[in-house]
């Protein structure tokens, strides 16, 4: 689909809370996640957090990557289907993660962008996302930032493997060009 212009989509940038993220995913913060995890171990000094709903195809991967300022224009997003994924900023530094709510259950094959939001994270935060959510890389929003990600191998050798920045329809990635798809471009306010 060529498009003659473009036209922008200002993707609002809301402060990620457990409330804000609720249909994108999970804040990973300060406070324990469900906690009452009955472990006699440490009493008193640990609080225990119920397991997290991690889930993967295959093998689990945790990686590291550093992020820096990039342009505000989001170029791709991507979805899995089989696997949630965590992304947690390192350091003393927040960032962003662009957002669209999962649709795959009503068969549709590119996000609402009505629904697509920038969230920021806290430094030393970080979230889970649903499986099936519409997302881009973390953006840093100030000073470069180490994401710890984790996901399955399977994504990551797709997507290291794929022979140019294109989509990707690849086992359980399904990476969009938007505005090939959309004729808009997303564009986050930082």
């Amino acid at each position: 689909m060529e498009v003659a212009e473009n036209v922008y989509v200002e993707v609002p940038l809301l402060d990620a809370t457990p409330e804000s993220l609720e249909e994108y995913g999970i804040l990973i913060g300060e406070t324990v996640c469900q906690p009452g995890l009955a472990i006699p171990f440490y009493q008193g000094s640990v609080e225990e957090g119920q397991n997290l709903d991690f889930r993967y195809a295959g093998q689990a991967v945790v990686r590291t990557a550093r992020i820096s300022r990039r342009s505000p224009e989001v170029t791709w997003l991507e979805r899995h289907l089989r696997m949630t994924q965590i992304f947690v900023g390192l350091g003393g530094s927040p960032f962003a993660m662009v957002l669209g709510k999962p649709n795959h259950q009503k068969g549709e094959e590119i996000p609402r962008l009505e629904d697509v939001r920038a969230f920021r994270l806290p430094a030393g935060h970080g979230l889970m996302i649903h499986a099936g959510t519409w997302h881009d890389f973390p953006m840093a929003l100030e000073e470069p930032v180490t994401v710890l990600t984790m996901n399955s191998a399977e994504v990551v050798e797709a997507l290291a493997h794929a022979a140019s920045a294109d989509e990707m329809d690849t086992g359980d990635v399904f990476k969009i060009d938007v505005r090939r798809r959309t004729g808009k471009t997303l564009r986050v306010p930082f």
